[in-house]
């Protein structure tokens, strides 16, 4: 293999990689075969780089698991996963399922970009708007109040003067402001950085019923694979828990494999640590006495994908409203702590 180092490949990626090769080799197409049908369809770059590599590793292996693994570029769930259908004799299964767990995974992803997108663009503009007001238009008033006889005080006085602020030391603003925009990005890109913000983020009720929802269901999503795929219930749940990040969830994950110890029940385990509550606790019960827990636990990992898109529908239509509010609110108090005034000097003159 290539020495040179890749970034790990991306949910949209790591779902058109499953999804193509699982329809191939259910389809009756070896994977080294598929590999070369992927090849010739690639753009070539770095993605061909990839497929040849992980071809001549096939031929020479005969195991695309192997070929996954020593590319580095797989997440280890996928690396598990894809062992285990090697394994088992079912790698279409298991690339079809780690396709529909990964389709679920981009529409959360798609859901929290929405949610964040939009109102941060809004406030950006509302905050080039203020900060062109105090820094432009501000002196020209001054300059007007001034031609006039009159001056500036009061909240007006104080806008001139964080104007004048802004202007002079705007070098260190910038600075400011990538230090921000760096610290942005570790926190959403590192390890440390998304347990700290979700840390910060978890003193809200609302975020945490949101993000224990997605939690849930990525969970769900990734046991009705792990199970389907013929892994035993305990190897299951460590591999499912590694892909989810709530600090809160692997406490129940611990209860959950204490519970399952004891009772050798996985549907009592999910109700009993809380994993699953109310009537998904009952749902699971239920799946796991009539077999049929991988159809029980999709239905629950949609049912709470869809209830975390709602609330996070729900908090978009309030925050843009009252982003737009108080935005608009202060750019009026802006504008009016210097009309006011300057209409009481002109009245003054008539």
């Amino acid at each position: 293999m290539s020495d040179k180092s890749r970034k790990k490949l991306t949910a949209e990626e790591l779902y058109a990689f499953s999804d193509e090769m699982g329809m191939m080799i259910s389809s009756g197409v070896s994977a080294i075969q598929g590999l070369t049908m992927m090849i010739d369809e690639s753009q070539g770059g770095e993605e061909k780089e990839l497929l040849t590599e992980m071809e001549k590793v096939v031929g020479e292996t005969g195991s695309l698991a192997k070929a996954i693994e020593d590319s580095k570029v797989f997440p280890d769930y996928f690396i598990e996963m894809a062992k285990m259908g090697e394994q088992t004799g079912k790698m279409d299964t298991v690339l079809i399922n780690l396709a529909a767990h990964y389709s679920r995974e981009m529409a959360i992803s798609n859901a929290i970009r929405s949610a964040v997108t939009y109102p941060l663009m809004m406030v950006g503009m509302m905050l080039v708007i203020i900060i062109v007001l105090v820094t432009e238009i501000m002196p020209v008033f001054d300059r007007v109040f001034k031609q006039l006889g009159g001056t500036m005080d009061g909240l007006s006085a104080g806008f001139l003067a964080l104007g004048s602020f802004m202007k002079s030391n705007g070098v260190i603003l910038l600075a400011i402001l990538f230090v921000i925009i760096v610290y942005a990005i570790i926190i959403n890109k590192s390890t440390w950085g998304k347990n700290h913000r979700n840390t910060i983020l978890y003193k809200s009720r609302r975020f945490r019923s949101i993000h224990s929802k997605i939690a849930t269901s990525r969970f769900a999503s990734a046991m009705a694979m792990t199970l389907s795929s013929g892994m035993d219930v305990m190897q299951a749940l460590d591999v499912s828990g590694r892909i989810v990040e709530a600090p809160d969830f692997e406490k129940k994950l611990d209860k959950c494999k204490d519970s399952f110890a004891e009772t050798m029940d996985i549907g009592k385990a999910f109700s009993l640590s809380g994993i699953f509550g109310g009537l998904y606790g009952r749902m699971a019960i239920l799946g796991a006495k009539t077999g049929n827990m991988e159809n029980v636990l999709e239905k629950v990992a949609t049912t709470y994908q869809e209830e975390a898109d709602e609330e996070i529908n729900d908090f978009i239509a309030v925050v843009e409203p009252t982003l737009v509010i108080v935005l608009s609110v202060i750019v009026g108090i802006i504008l009016l702590s210097v009309m006011l005034p300057l209409l009481n000097i002109m009245s003054g003159m008539i």
